[in-house]
């Protein structure tokens, strides 16, 4: 009998699913977790109704990469696969780090723009980084899942209530309509609809696919939610995103056949789904403002358009060596180059922050184009526009290699896939890549996602030594 309690105590304190009562800390890694998540995921809509210094929405800048040293300096995971992931993602970050400083050497760009423009566009894989490095138990994984479902919920209630509020002229957003204001907990911002929007669709797929613990009725009202926060956002380019996305993972998955067929019925029948309820009904109508062929020829308005900053840019190269570099961090069409340096102005210019014309000459460009002001679509001010213009070649081949690792280690199950994707996608859109909010909220879901299939891995290891213990493994013929 004795003998039975030391193992079952034995047991329950090797036990993955349970919380080992070692050192007792302040506050304990997942903790710090939903603390980096939450100060990036409120902080717009907390400056917007206590009216707070708008200098704490950048408050994550220091937030994230601290939360990355010390869970990096406390954690005491031995898993060779977390080790692993840490370490490519450490040398990702390095190198996009050199390919930043180079930039910033080549074209005499102050040292404040190089910490914003790396934050800003490496913040998303640091806090990948920092989730998956925690050994988590399930008790952790929960609370982390708990939070997202709640601030998910939180930001798609908080949209649908602000539209009628806005058009009603109840709720003030800065000159927007309930359209463009709805940003739910990303209100007021200039894209606030379209980053609320795809985090509720984000969530949705994840959701749907990945949480089969809940009902399924459950699954589909998250989708369709998603989906009418789509129409009523007008975020449509959401929706052609994923349609692209859903394409280039058929492509991925070429040679596997079945799933190839299973992929192109699926987007089938949602193409023929989707194209009738666009003619038929009066919700739909707004994506048929794109349906125009006069745009698309090859002197088209839309390729002009599109096109202006790649054009603007190649025209201030005076080396063949800014192919490689850039003309800066922040000296072009990157969220940094357009609106951060001008909103923060007061603040960075005495800490050396530089600047170019191209970026208020794109800005200019959008203002008198009847097209720019239709739909962010056809803006010329785009993620990977922004990328290569402030970094050359060499910043967008260290940035890939860091989406290349988290595609290879966090793309799980098609639904991460098509999303991964899909921000590869909106890279081409609008600068929704350096979007803080948005880019977390895709990081949590992947390192979520990561750390819930670890989990189910080490559950049905200890299960399995709980039928098969060590003296008793069924013994298999090796040749």
């Amino acid at each position: 009998m004795i003998t039975k309690l030391l193992n079952t105590r034995i047991m329950y304190l090797h036990s993955p699913t349970i919380k080992q009562p070692n050192k007792k800390k302040l506050i304990d890694n997942t903790s710090l977790i939903i603390f980096a998540f939450s100060v990036v995921f409120y902080s717009r809509i907390f400056c917007s109704i206590t009216h707070a210094p708008s200098i704490l929405n950048i408050a994550h800048f220091a937030i994230v990469p601290f939360v990355l040293v010390v869970v990096l300096l406390t954690s005491r995971s031995k898993d060779h696969k977390q080790i692993a992931i840490a370490y490519s993602f450490l040398l990702g970050i390095f190198i996009f780090l050199v390919a930043v400083l180079a930039s910033a050497l080549w074209n005499n760009t102050g040292l404040i723009n190089v910490i914003v423009s790396f934050m800003m566009l490496v913040e998303p894989f640091m806090f990948l980084l920092a989730i998956v490095c925690i050994p988590m138990s399930a008790k952790s994984v929960t609370r982390i899942k708990n939070w997202l479902i709640w601030s998910v919920l939180i930001n798609f209630v908080l949209a649908a209530v602000q539209k009628p509020l806005i058009d009603a002229g109840k709720l003030y957003a800065n000159g927007f309509n309930g359209t463009d204001g709805c940003g739910g907990v990303f209100f007021v911002s200039g894209a606030g609809n379209y980053v609320s929007a795809s985090v509720s669709v984000v969530f949705a797929l994840y959701f749907f696919t990945n949480q089969k613990t809940f009902p399924l009725w459950m699954r589909i009202v998250a989708i369709i939610a998603a989906f009418w926060q789509i129409l009523f956002s007008d975020s449509k380019q959401i929706v052609l995103a994923y349609l692209i996305a859903w394409v280039l993972l058929i492509l991925v998955n070429s040679k596997d056949f079945g799933k190839t067929i299973k992929l192109l019925s699926a987007i089938a029948l949602f193409g023929y789904g989707f194209l009738w309820c666009v003619q038929n009904l009066k919700a739909f109508a707004a994506f048929t403002s794109w349906a125009r062929p006069e745009l698309y020829g090859p002197d088209g308005y839309a390729w002009y358009t599109k096109f202006y900053s790649v054009r603007s840019i190649l025209s201030y190269y005076q080396s063949p060596l800014d192919w490689l570099f850039g003309l800066g961090p922040g000296h072009t069409v990157s969220r940094l180059g357009v609106w951060f340096l001008r909103d923060y102005w007061s603040i960075l210019e005495p800490l050396g922050a530089t600047t170019n014309p191209i970026s208020q000459e794109a800005m200019e460009f959008c203002g008198n184009s009847w097209l720019c002001s239709g739909s962010t679509l056809f803006m010329p001010i785009f993620g990977w526009a922004g990328i290569w213009g402030d970094l050359g070649l060499l910043g967008v081949g260290a940035y890939l290699f860091l989406g290349y690792l988290a595609w290879q280690y966090f793309s799980l199950d098609d639904a991460l896939k098509i999303t991964s994707l899909a921000v590869f996608v909106m890279g081409f859109i609008f600068t929704q890549m350096e979007e803080p909010g948005f880019m977390l909220s895709i990081a949590l879901i992947l390192g979520l996602a990561w750390q819930e299939r670890q989990l189910k891995k080490k559950i049905q290891t200890v299960r399995r030594g709980k039928e098969f213990p060590s003296y008793q493994l069924p013994i298999t013929n090796s040749l």
